[in-house]
């Protein structure tokens, strides 16, 4: 299992990482670098403490924009651009992504493809698998808003099918 986390939510510092390392579980952090030290968001200090903690540290994009909306070469500097920041602060590869929205095009896979991405997530609900293209990973998504048994129900379903 895979524990993934999209924006870049101080919480993620602040209350996630303390409850996941007491129980040795690392996770993937989705972020979008112009989001980076505003309120409510995490902080590059914040950030590299998740990554001592083994957290994968990933491209959520700069902005997070509805990248079909975006030109070809927006998305490209969107993707390329937080991939390259988080590279630099961190000195690790950020070869992974996650669609804002879970939205995305034909010119945002050839993007991600030609830049040598390993695989992206989408927001296409159920268990990611080795039937999946690597650029249109389906997940099983947690919204806040809803009752944790929601959550309990998706995973009951996911594993029945």
């Amino acid at each position: 299992m895979l524990l993934t986390f999209d924006d870049g939510y101080a919480n993620n510092a602040e209350v996630v990482l303390p409850i996941l390392w007491k129980h040795g579980f690392p996770a993937t952090l989705y972020v979008s670098t112009g989001l980076i030290h505003t309120p409510g968001y995490l902080t590059w200090p914040q950030i590299r403490e998740l990554s001592a903690a083994h957290w994968d540290i990933a491209s959520h994009t700069v902005t997070h924009p509805h990248l079909p909306r975006l030109s070809k070469k927006a998305q490209r500097a969107e993707i390329l651009a937080a991939r390259a920041r988080i590279e630099q602060e961190l000195g690790r590869p950020a070869d992974t992504f996650a669609y804002p929205y879970g939205e995305y095009n034909r010119a945002t896979l050839r993007i991600l493809r030609k830049a040598g991405f390993r695989y992206a997530f989408t927001t296409q609900a159920g268990w990611a698998s080795s039937d999946q293209p690597p650029l249109e990973l389906h997940r099983i998504v947690v919204d806040s808003q809803k009752p944790f048994e929601d959550w309990v129900q998706q995973l009951t379903d996911a594993t029945s099918t």
